[in-house]
């Protein structure tokens, strides 16, 4: 099993989440920039654009 269905596993919900996958639950957070391709000394300016949990906007940034 994958690491990240493990949870979801656990949980009992890997029908809804737990991969990333049509009609599956997604947390997430859209950044303004990727921190793996930009200086590391400068991921602490990276802004949050969106965040998104059980498929509604929590976030957005004006």
């Amino acid at each position: 099993m994958r690491l990240s269905l493990c949870p979801a596993y656990q949980y009992k919900e890997e029908g809804s989440k737990g991969s990333i996958t049509a009609g599956k639950l997604a947390d997430m957070v859209l950044l303004d920039r990727n921190p793996l391709k930009i200086d590391p000394m400068e991921i602490k300016d990276i802004q949050i654009v969106k965040t998104i949990k059980n498929g509604k906007d929590l976030y957005i940034r004006p």
